[in-house]
Parts: C-alpha cells; structure tokens; sequence
C-alpha cells in the first residue's frame, strides 16, 4: 500500500479506502459522506487542509489511517470458518447469538471507534453470529493448546467447546482467565447461581429458551405446563427446534438430559418434527397455515418478533425458560491493557441495550424485566463435574438415531 500522506485529497484518500469514512466522521467530517459533497470538494481539498479546518492533529489522524488500512489488508476476508488460526491476531472476538448480534455490533462499533481515536490504534475486533460454529470454529478450539492462540477477549454463546475437557485441562485449570462479574450480579441471575464459582468465565448475559405454542392448532391437547410435558406421546412430530443437516441445538439438549436423562432425549427426538433457524421459525408461525406443527422451542427475542400473537401463547415452562449462556473469557495477563474493552461490555449502557433485545444482563444495575420469569440453568457442578464434549456426541448420536426413526422432518 502507499501510505497516506498530508497532500493527497479527500476525494483520492476515501476512493480507495472507502472504509476510512468512519474515521473521518468520528473527527468531525461527516460531511464526506454525502456524495456530491465528495465529488466536489474532495478533489480539491488537501488533507492538511481539511485537518486545519475542523482542529484536529494532523500526525495523529494520519497515523490512524494509516493503522486502519494495514489493519483491513491484513485482516482480509479473514472468518473464522475459513482461518480460525487467525483469531490470535484479535483483542476481541465475539461469537453471539443471532438477536443479539446486531445491538451487539451497533454499541460496539460506536465504543471502539471513539476507543481506536483515544489509543491512536486500531482495535483489532471479529463480531459473528454464533450458529454453525459448533461444527467450525468450536471444533478447532478443541485442539487448541497454547494461551497464545488465544485473542485477549473471547464472548461466546452456547454451551460449547470452552467448557470441553481439553479446553479445561489445557486453560481454565490452569487458570489463566479472570472472572469481571460484580458479586452480587443481577438478582435475576445471582438467584439460580449463575456466576462461575472458579472465577474463570465472565457471565454477560443469557439467551432465553421458551416455548411458543399456535393455541388454535393445539385442538384438544392441553398446553404443555412443564418441559416435561412435550415428551408425552400426543406431541409426536408436534415441535419445532433449533437444528438442520443433523445437528440441533446443544442449548436445548444437554439441558434436557439433565432434567430427563437419555430416556428424555429419545422422547425429545420423536416428539420433535423439523430443525430449523428461529427466523424460519417465526415465518412458519406467522404463514398462519393449519398444516405446520403446534409448538416451537425458541429464544425469547424471536417469539417477540411474532406478528400475530393473539394466536400464540408465549409459555413458560414449571421448570423455566432454559438459559443459554453468553459469557466471555478474559485473559488475566491482558486485564489492565483491555480494562476499558471489558468495563463497556460489563457495564450499564450495554447491559441496559441488552435487556432491550430480550436478552437480559447479569449487571446489577439494569432492571431486565422479565416479569417473573422463572430461569432454570444448567448449573456449574454438571458442567465441571461431566465430559461435555464426550456427552454432547452420545446425546446427538441417540437425538439423531430416534428423531430419524419416528418420521423426523430434516
């Protein structure tokens, strides 16, 4: 790349790197992002003359462009799924679930911008949504065994390979993370025992499990009371959950057998008719067809995102809505340099933006309304008492054997 430099225009500058505009804006030059203003005047105006004009250090804002496009050439079209190896070159790397990613990505991208101009830096970020890692990225992690493979800041969703015994023998026993919690957290998670009593994971937040049924396509069949009630034999092929091409939902099945043992999961699998994203899941609910099945295992964010719900009942199971987890990884060797990361993702702005989107916060500070809402939780003596990963393989292994059996729809 030629670097930028003092005498080369606006127009010239943000023609090749389109994604500098952000920079620009944050310091005072939005106008440039208004395109006749930039076919204009953008010829003609000189960066150092355009510095001049809205205050700002010359040096510095050069250096910050310059950073940024190093930083975009370099990152490339880098996914996890294509280079996972690459996640060592991260401060942050985000993996969330699908509601929570857009709020998520609009309350970051405004902290690291004004974050990237305090530090004269560039923060070297990957937010993506969650699903299908299980089969991608999550696998890699598996075979991870040096801390400095590891980005400074990891958020996850899920039950997933951070709680693998590989990723525990390798990292959290030898604890190399720091739980940020404040203690007490929020009362709706500090009553089911939420936060990690090894101080390794940092619980943000949680993505709520209900279940949503078509009250008029329940005919004669009472609505279910408890998780329970759905392994009943009248509710054969009668659910929807999340899954396709054989994999569903760890967020549902693991918590499951917990309450049910492998007896459950088989009656799981032939009372579940199809897998299927929760966005197909309002769409199929919302289609309001006569020929789509009664019930559907989803976040709490997309049941809100039904039109229709005089024709639903968003339940509540006895045992209550199931919490999948959000929590992140912070390494104690980089709490100093990333303290100011960590604080915006703890604190009570992003927490407050959270509880907005359906997914409530452990910030003890922000009200999450849930309105009573009963949360049931996994719990930490299953997950650090139980070969997760090894459970997961035998609990979808008899998930697939039966759901296939019973006239399961993939």
């Amino acid at each position: 790349m030629k670097a930028i430099d003092e005498t080369m225009s606006i127009y010239q500058i943000l023609s090749e790197y389109p994604f500098l505009l952000k920079i620009f804006k944050q310091h005072g030059m939005e106008k440039f992002e208004n395109k006749e203003v930039l076919e204009k005047l953008g010829p003609l105006l000189k960066l150092k003359t355009a510095l001049s004009m809205v205050s700002v250090n010359k040096d510095s804002f050069i250096e910050l462009l310059n950073q940024a496009v190093v930083s975009n050439e370099t990152k490339g079209d880098f996914t996890l799924a294509d280079s996972p190896e690459r996640q060592k070159e991260l401060t942050l790397l985000a993996l969330l679930p699908c509601g929570m990613k857009m709020p998520f990505n609009r309350a970051f991208d405004d902290f690291s911008s004004e974050y990237s101009r305090q530090i004269n830096n560039v923060l070297h970020s990957l937010v993506e949504g969650n699903v299908n890692h299980e089969l991608s990225y999550y696998a890699y992690i598996d075979l991870v065994t040096s801390i400095d493979e590891l980005p400074d800041i990891i958020v996850s969703s899920d039950i997933n390979s951070f709680y693998h015994k590989p990723f525990q023998e390798n990292f959290l026993n030898k604890e190399y993370f720091v739980t940020l919690n404040s203690s007490p957290m929020n009362r709706d998670f500090e009553s089911i025992g939420f936060a990690d009593p090894r101080g390794q994971f940092t619980m943000i937040s949680a993505n709520l499990l209900v279940l949503v049924t078509i009250d008029e396509l329940m005919k004669d069949n009472p609505k279910p009371e408890s998780w329970e009630d759905i392994l009943k034999d009248e509710y054969r092929n009668r659910v929807v959950m999340r899954g396709q091409d054989g994999f569903f939902c760890n967020g549902v099945l693991l918590p499951f057998y917990r309450l049910y043992g492998m007896e459950g999961i088989k009656k799981l699998a032939s009372s579940v008719y199809t897998g299927i994203h929760p966005s197909e899941m309002v769409k199929m609910i919302d289609s309001k067809k006569d020929d789509v099945p009664p019930m559907y295992i989803m976040p709490l964010f997309f049941a809100r995102k039904i039109q229709d719900k005089s024709r639903i009942t968003i339940n509540i199971p006895s045992e209550g809505a199931i919490v999948s987890p959000v929590q992140m990884l912070v390494k104690k060797s980089a709490v100093e340099r990333v303290n100011e990361i960590t604080d915006f993702l703890c604190g009570k702005e992003f927490g407050k933006i959270s509880a907005r989107a359906f997914f409530p916060t452990t910030n003890p500070e922000v009200e999450n309304n849930l309105k009573g809402i009963k949360l049931y939780w996994l719990g930490w003596d299953f997950l650090m008492n139980t070969d997760i990963g090894t459970l997961k393989k035998e609990v979808e292994v008899v998930f697939n054997e039966h759901f296939y059996e019973t006239g399961g729809m993939v």
